[in-house]
């Protein structure tokens, strides 16, 4: 009996309509392949088994009157659906599966080059011949077109297709003419270009102080009144010195500093007195400029720069820089007042040794040293364009960002400027240079770089910053088909010629003083954020723009502006201003938090009495950086992360409560804080006020002086004991390790 009586006829011209696939041939093809998704070969498959087959009856198989026919097999796959069949039935479909999987891997094997080509290029594709692309080396040598191709890296396939009207691999701007044809490649996004990467031809006329100051109230009033609240109080004098020092220098002030503040805003002696606002400018102006506070400034600046370009251990351990070498640069830049712009060309264009002991010492390049893994410049692409440019593009190095319109081509395209990057030893000196042999030349002098997609395809990109090609920046250098060196050249002048970078400084030093930056991240500004204040942030970029990128200017204007000289408490009605808990910042107060481990560590150094100078700052970094080892661990992953348990936990307690720097502070001796105290003629109740002037920055209320004080009625414990014991506790509280 045949399988024909029972399956219903097709229409005449159902022959030249393939038939779907069936789950069960499916199954068998995904497990023999080995999870590969082979293209739809059914009918080549169906038509070359019904040339095969042989015309004559066969012997029946399994009580089966014959072998049914490739049409009627696949018709009763179909009937199958619907109605069961018998076990033997399903044995004999078996069979015929895995005659056609085998007979679709050998035509599979045959046509996947051809196959995958077609995704290679997006221009119109012409009715000659596809050929395959012939890349030239950076060195300059030709590839033999008779010679076998080059292998690439990761033996990755490349799709390299090109028409006969065009000689490039595929760019990122590609359609994918085939791509319906492979359901496994993902979707080409449309081409995205950062709308604020190119360099602004507009500029803003620089204006006066006082009336950015005006500037910054007027546009965080508007968000105030939007929200119904009122800022808090405006800060004493000795809280609002107290946080100015530990912001511009690092530290906390001494008793010294404190006094001769306060007397400077009284003075009762002179007919007219200078105002709060007037001593609090020159006293910011004296931090900024003054020579007293110049090694400490710079100082404090090139490790806060130092830890954001390369981490707390980075130039330590792991890498080819030295964090020394780096420091000093940023020193010599701050105490010059580089503007920051040239700095950031600088750290990104340099060339020279990592160590100041050598001739072609550049303490610039430990910057990218410190972000190469064996030449690979992932990280130092990373870096660049979270540092400078606010673009967190780290996430698009393996696939297209989840949340905004950055592509993967993005981070690859940026990646190319430092095609020709190369760290090497020369005579046990560190060197970092530009060299040819990075990247891939292709025919028409286009340098580029291969990167694999997701499903596995090699793609080649060519330079392009944020999606600009160099064709639409305006640049001095040279055509981007030339050396590395220009190329690298281009990416740091790109950089440090787009608006992006004065937002980006903007967000994070507004961050630095404020506790909150506009953004949640001020490594991450990309247009899938949103700001809090874009207006405000636009007046300072375009201000930092046009004071040609004065690092103190903007630091003057935010430490004068209206919420650093708020009180940290809340006010009766700005309780909803709680960006720790979540909320976006609306700045109407200043926000407390934990000092950072740098800036315990000097102040700690400073009450202990030890002085600072120039001669003696190399030997202090290497304490200090001894000494913060106990918190930060270096991480191993693509991005540099580092882990910081100096976060209030036991272990920072401990530390901080019976290490050795804090038995320096709370030492008697003729140098430290404590001992000029108890060996001054003071009374005993002004030696307290210093000692809580000296640690917190404010006086004991009447309830803390008078428990004190009972103290040293007791005969049994000595003066000094006491003093030392109120020290240490002050130095231990949550007042002294808190920024408030």
């Amino acid at each position: 009996m045949s399988l024909e009586k029972d399956i219903p006829r097709e229409t005449e011209n159902n022959n030249d309509v393939p038939l779907p696939n069936d789950q069960l041939i499916d199954a068998l093809l995904e497990e023999i392949i080995g999870g590969q998704s082979p293209p739809d070969l059914t009918s080549k498959i169906l038509s070359q088994l019904r040339d095969s087959l042989p015309t004559t009856p066969q012997t029946p198989v399994n009580d089966f009157d014959t072998l049914p026919t490739p049409k009627s097999t696949t018709l009763a796959r179909r009937r199958a659906r619907s109605h069961s069949l018998a076990v033997p039935v399903s044995m004999t479909l078996s069979v015929t599966a895995i005659t056609l999987a085998l007979v679709a891997i050998v035509l599979n094997s045959s046509s996947s080059s051809t196959k995958n080509q077609g995704i290679a290029n997006s221009q119109t594709q012409t009715s000659e011949k596809p050929t395959t692309l012939r890349v030239q080396q950076s060195n300059g040598n030709s590839a033999d077109p008779e010679t076998p191709e080059q292998e690439t890296p990761n033996n990755l396939q490349i799709t390299t297709l090109v028409d006969s009207n065009s000689t490039k691999p595929i760019g990122p701007s590609d359609v994918n003419a085939q791509v319906d044809e492979i359901d496994s490649l993902p979707p080409i996004r449309q081409r995205w270009q950062h709308p604020l990467a190119l360099a602004n031809t507009n500029t803003v006329a620089p204006v006066e102080t006082e009336i950015i100051l005006g500037r910054i109230r007027r546009e965080l009033e508007k968000q105030w009144n939007e929200h119904g609240i009122s800022p808090s109080e405006v800060a004493v004098d000795l809280e609002w010195t107290r946080r100015v020092y530990l912001r511009l220098i690092g530290r906390v002030p001494t008793t010294d500093e404190l006094e001769r503040f306060s007397r400077s805003t009284k003075q009762p002696n002179q007919a007219n007195p200078v105002n709060q606002a007037v001593a609090r400018q020159q006293l910011v102006d004296n931090l900024l400029y003054g020579d007293i506070y110049r090694a400490e400034f710079t100082q404090h600046w090139s490790t806060f720069w130092t830890n954001t370009l390369i981490g707390r251990q980075g130039g330590l351990d792991g890498d080819n820089a030295n964090r020394g070498g780096l420091q000093q640069y940023l020193r010599e830049s701050f105490a010059a007042n580089k503007p920051y712009d040239e700095i950031v060309f600088e750290l990104i264009s340099a060339q020279g040794a990592a160590n100041a002991e050598s001739e072609q010492f550049n303490g610039a390049v430990n910057f990218l040293l410190a972000s190469l893994t064996k030449n690979d410049t992932t990280l130092a692409t990373s870096r660049i364009s979270s540092i400078f440019l606010g673009q967190k593009l780290q996430c698009a190095q393996c696939h297209h960002h989840p949340t905004s319109d950055i592509a993967q081509d993005h981070f690859w395209e940026l990646d190319a400027f430092l095609s020709g990057i190369q760290s090497t030893k020369i005579n046990g000196q560190t060197i970092l240079m530009n060299v040819d042999a990075g990247g891939v030349k292709t025919a028409d002098g286009q340098i580029g770089v291969f990167f694999e997609r997701p499903n596995g395809v090699a793609q080649m990109v060519f330079p392009s910053f944020l999606g600009h090609p160099p064709s639409e920046l305006n640049t001095t250098a040279e055509s981007p088909t030339g050396t590395q060196t220009i190329l690298r050249e281009q990416l740091a002048q790109f950089t440090s010629e787009s608006p992006l970078l004065a937002r980006t400084l903007v967000n994070r030093l507004w961050s630095h003083f404020l506790g909150f930056g506009f953004t949640p991240s001020v490594d991450d500004m990309g247009p899938h954020l949103a700001v809090s204040h874009p207006q405000l942030l636009s007046i300072l970029s375009e201000q930092t723009e046009s004071s040609n990128y004065d690092l103190k200017s903007l630091m003057k204007w935010i430490v004068l502006s209206d919420p650093f000289t708020r009180s940290s408490k809340y006010s009766a009605s700005n309780d909803i201003d709680s960006p720790e808990l979540g909320d976006q910042p609306l700045f109407s107060r200043y926000y407390s938090r934990q000092l950072e481990p740098e800036e315990v560590y000097r102040s700690l150094l400073v009450l202990s009495g030890e002085k600072r100078s120039a001669t003696t700052i190399g030997q202090q970094q290497l304490a200090q950086r001894t000494w913060l080892g106990q918190f930060t661990k270096r991480m191993e992953t693509d991005e540099g992360d580092e882990t910081n348990s100096f976060d209030g936990n036991v272990h920072q307690s401990l530390v901080l409560m019976n290490g050795d720097l804090m038995k320096q502070a709370t030492s008697i001796t003729s140098t430290s804080v404590l001992g000029k105290i108890i060996k001054s003629h003071m009374p005993i109740n002004n030696k307290i006020d210093h000692l809580f002037l000296a640690a917190v920055a404010r006086y004991p209320s009447a309830n803390e002086k008078k428990l004190i004080l009972a103290l040293f009625a007791k005969p049994d414990i000595s003066p000094e004991q006491i003093f030392q014991d109120i020290w240490w506790a002050l130095l231990n509280s949550n007042e002294f390790i808190l920024d408030h």
